[in-house]
């Protein structure tokens, strides 16, 4: 579950609920540890209102470093499908592969560069605020954001895949190799080596009696070893499905709703029968809208016999639309975005098919079996 923050460049920016128990926990950890030993004999009220702060600044920086990746991509030509902000810091949605190891080594440093560059400023800063006589809360801000975005950098240079140093050593290794896939496999490997590193650490960590930082490091390792082996796994999905355009793999026969059928007749005879959570409603062979078991459920029960399907429908918008040329592999990356199990195939205002996340796994798995 996310929320929107905003759009950037024609992509959203969402925060993932996960994103407000990190915020919190920094926000603690600042207000009750790191101020109050920078500032001694602060008031409790100065240190929070300054871990707060201090956290929302650090996710701004976040939110900078993931947006450097992006710019480079759209300035070459590679589309962005959002930037989430989640528990472990932030993510740039790519909805394609770089198509070259320069490509992909610019991309990856541009994160860190970036982060390298905010520590500069906010150190300057700093030196600054000291020197012209600035609050001293002013000062301890600066200074640990200066800190924290060259350890965010240092972090993320780790050469363990996807970590920024992780796609640095990839673009090496397929520049050397000629092989993406070889490239992606051994730096996902590193990656996962790294994770198991740092989930080693984490349970030395906890048996020294640092329990928290323990259990930190430790979900960090497990979070790197998981996205070490999803990353590999997407990849081998996007390469069996290169080529595949969703007019290939989309079903013809789709269970279109009269407009003029009541919402009684609709849960009765579509809902309570079929295993769908969202019917298309088409006119003749015009598409005008998508009936979801939500807008049944939003409109009052005693309503159901006189209100019709195209009273509660909502428009058939790009989120659960697509067009036939394009490829399998959007498709899927639409669904999982979406978080919806189908898209309606639309041409020209018509509908013309359906495609499902099911259909279209069914061909990743009949093309690795096969080996084509």
């Amino acid at each position: 579950m996310s929320f929107r923050l905003g759009k950037i460049w024609g992509f959203p920016v969402e925060i993932d609920i996960s994103w407000f128990i990190i915020f919190a926990l920094f926000a603690w950890s600042l207000s009750t540890r790191v101020f109050p030993t920078l500032l001694p004999g602060g008031a409790a009220s100065l240190n929070w209102t300054l871990g707060v702060i201090a956290a929302l600044l650090l996710f701004a920086s976040v939110l900078v470093h993931e947006l450097a990746h992006s710019y480079v991509a759209i300035k070459n030509g590679l589309p962005i499908g959002g930037i989430t902000l989640f528990l472990f810091g932030g993510v740039s949605k790519m909805m394609e592969e770089p198509r070259s190891p320069g490509l992909e080594l610019r991309m990856s440093a541009a994160g860190p560069l970036t982060s390298l560059v905010l520590g500069g400023l906010f150190w300057a800063f700093s030196n600054g605020a000291r020197a012209v006589g600035l609050p001293a809360p002013v000062i301890a801000v600066a200074g640990y954001l200066a800190i924290i975005n060259v350890l965010l950098a240092i972090f993320n240079m780790l050469p363990g895949f996807p970590l920024d140093g992780g796609r640095v050593l990839r673009a090496i290794l397929w520049q050397s190799t000629g092989s993406l896939d070889r490239a992606t496999r051994y730096a996902s490997y590193s990656g996962q080596a790294f994770g198991y590193l740092f989930m080693l650490m984490g349970v030395f960590i906890l048996f020294s009696g640092n329990f928290l930082g323990g259990i930190w490091i430790g979900v960090i390792g497990w979070f790197l070893v998981s996205m070490a082996q999803t990353a590999y796994q997407q990849l081998v999905v996007r390469r069996a499905l290169s080529g595949v355009t969703v007019e290939r793999i989309m079903q013809r026969e789709v269970p279109a709703i009269d407009p003029q059928l009541t919402l009684r007749d609709l849960v009765d005879q579509y809902f309570m029968r079929h295993d769908y959570a969202a019917y298309p409603v088409v006119e003749g062979e015009r598409l005008l809208g998508i009936v979801t078991v939500e807008d049944v459920r939003d409109t009052p029960r005693e309503e159901w016999d006189t209100t019709t399907v195209v009273e509660a429908a909502r428009p058939a918008d790009a989120h659960r639309t697509i067009d036939e040329s394009e490829d399998a592999w959007h498709a899927l990356s639409q669904m999982l975005q979406e978080d919806v199990r189908r898209l309606l195939v639309v041409r020209d205002g018509r509908l013309e098919g359906v495609v499902s996340r099911d259909g279209v796994l069914r061909v990743v798995r009949t093309k690795l079996q096969l080996g084509t």
